[in-house]
């Protein structure tokens, strides 16, 4: 086997998990996949090994470790048929993360036996439970969550259970929906299976597989040789807070020390707070696929993902810890934890890698809004997530307006909002001063007004960053914090409501307002370039008084830096 042989069927594979995920994008029913792609497709071995992954949403990284494994375990390899496929979604025995992350698997036969299994990973838009949408920050155990899916076969050699996909569609609130994406899965993983039959009809099978090994062998010394390139080997630590347990108002503790070694990367996260009694807690499966994330992005952005990169890092999360959860606590909201966690992680990685260094960001501010929708005549359910301002870092500004580290979702379009959903979007704009201020500023926020028109809605809000700001960095400013408002224009103006909430009713005519957070700022901001400055107040990122009081720049009338003015200014 050639290494240009390796490197064609690698590429092969590569693509074959991103066609799939194209197909289930274009095929999907829900806003939620077809608009903002939470969804994710995977190649994975017999053993288990990810060979290719397409993430649309990172937070998926991990929902495939466990995943064949689980079916294996109740399905032996002998009793798999061509045209099976299998339904699970349960974080403590398949490993996805949370119950809405409902995930398809296909047996790939080569030659009348099995070899892989393609897989589909789509957020489903309610799996049942105590609230519409499933996710709630403040349920205290999984049974709160939703319906818990084992393995199960769906599809019987080619022909669909009735009593299974039935029992699936029984226990959802928006059915038209999850029928309609269920199917898109079933066609992507077919797509999977088509694309790894050619590649074994051109290549032949005993090539195919000795080059998955090579590659992964590839991967795995790609990964160490650019954790020995670009990470200082020591100790780095770092902590940050999540705002609240999601039942009451005490902080979470969020602590993780990494060791670099001249190869490879340990992670440990003994120093984060105990199992809590919400949905915050951060599943084992989740927790790799966080660390998984923020390695891939700092040593090589560009690197495949699959086992290969897996070897070269280790966690040590104690059991029964917010981080690694005992069944049955609730992980439902799991994602914004493992937001603050990851930008603890990218600040240790910002000690090893100086040039490397991020501020923290600002995470999404997450609702749903769910009740009957009279004039559509069907049960609705509308899951966002408003995305915050990247933190700044050592080499630029924090990105405006963007879903960070585990999210990577895309923005729902107003249009669509409109279409689908009882509600209007009245305003929909970038925050002024918003990014933490400093030499490379940070990101900013986003202001969303929704108005509601039907005659009654629920409310679920979960949300990190309104009391624990996006740190700074190397003397850059802290970003703003986010926000949930009820009729804040109103006389008298409504409430600010809590960060986390769950059956929150709201009447015909009822304005939400998101305020989402900005980034850190990265350095002094009385050392940004002046031109940069001014730039931002053109574009409305800055006001006049932040320019001249935070950021010491003088402009002139046409919005010019006065550079004399400004170096008097900033005189110490």
């Amino acid at each position: 086997m050639t290494a240009a042989s390796t490197e064609i069927i690698a590429s092969g594979l590569e693509a074959a998990a991103w066609e799939m995920c194209a197909s289930l994008i274009r095929t999907a029913y829900s806003p939620n996949v077809k608009e903002r792609a939470d969804c994710s497709t995977a190649l994975v071995d017999l053993q288990g090994r990810t060979l290719a992954l397409a993430t649309h949403a990172p937070a998926h990284l991990g929902s495939t470790l466990r995943l064949v494994p689980a079916i294996l375990e109740r399905f032996p390899l002998e009793e798999l048929r061509p045209g099976d496929a299998f339904l699970a979604n349960d974080p403590y025995i398949v490993g996805v993360t949370h119950l809405n992350d409902c995930t398809l698997a296909t047996p790939i036969f080569v030659d009348g036996r099995p070899v892989a299994f393609a897989a589909s990973v789509t957020h489903h838009s309610d799996v049942g439970g105590r609230v519409p949408g499933s996710e709630a920050g403040d349920s205290t155990s999984i049974f709160q969550e939703g319906i818990r899916y084992p393995p199960m076969k769906l599809i019987d050699a080619g022909v669909p259970r009735r009593d299974v996909w039935e029992l699936f569609l029984l226990n959802t609130r928006t059915p038209h929906f999850s029928d309609g994406d269920l199917k898109a899965q079933i066609a992507s993983n077919t797509r999977g299976v088509q694309r790894m039959l050619a590649l074994h009809a051109r290549y032949g099978t005993a090539a195919t597989e000795a080059a998955i090994a090579a590659m992964l062998d590839a991967n795995e010394r790609r990964a160490r040789s650019r954790i020995a390139k670009v990470l200082a080997p020591g100790v780095y630590q770092a902590e940050d807070f999540l705002d609240e347990d999601g039942i009451s108002d005490r902080p979470v503790r969020l602590g993780v020390t990494l060791t670099v070694g001249h190869d490879g990367l340990t992670f440990d996260f003994s120093r984060c707070g105990p199992q809590i009694a919400s949905g915050k807690n951060v599943p084992y499966t989740h927790l790799m696929a966080t660390v998984y994330f923020c390695t891939k992005a700092v040593i090589d952005p560009a690197m495949p993902v699959n086992e290969g990169l897996y070897r070269a890092v280790h966690v040590v999360a104690p059991e029964g810890s917010v981080v690694n959860p005992r069944a049955p606590g609730g992980v439902g909201s799991r994602n914004l934890t493992s937001m603050i966690l990851a930008d603890a992680i990218m600040q240790c990685f910002g000690q090893a890698a100086p040039d490397l260094a991020m501020a923290a960001g600002g995470p999404y501010q997450g609702i749903i809004l769910a009740g009957p929708d009279p004039i559509r005549n069907r049960f609705y359910v509308d899951y966002e997530n408003f995305a915050g301002g990247q933190g700044g870092t050592a080499k630029g500004d924090g990105l405006d307006v963007m879903q960070l580290h585990m999210t990577n979702t895309s923005n729902l379009p107003v249009e669509v909002t409109e279409l689908e959903f009882p509600m209007r979007v009245e305003r929909y704009e970038l925050i002024p001063d918003s990014g933490g201020a400093g030499r490379h500023r940070g990101g900013l926020g986003v202001r969303r007004d929704l108005r509601i028109t039907a005659p009654e809605a629920v409310l679920a809000l979960r949300s990190a960053r309104q009391v624990y700001p996006a740190l700074g960095l190397d003397g850059g400013r802290d970003g703003n914090l986010g926000a949930f408002l009820l009729d804040p224009d109103a006389t008298p103006a409504g409430p600010r409501l809590p960060s986390t909430a769950s059956e929150y009713g709201l009447e015909d005519g009822a304005l939400l307002r998101i305020v989402t957070p900005g980034g850190g700022g990265y350095g002094d901001p009385r050392a940004r370039d002046p031109e940069a400055v001014a730039r931002d107040l053109r574009q409305g990122k800055v006001s006049t008084a932040a320019a001249r009081d935070v950021y010491g720049v003088v402009t002139d009338e046409a919005g010019r830096p006065d550079l004399v003015a400004t170096a008097a200014l900033r005189a110490p």
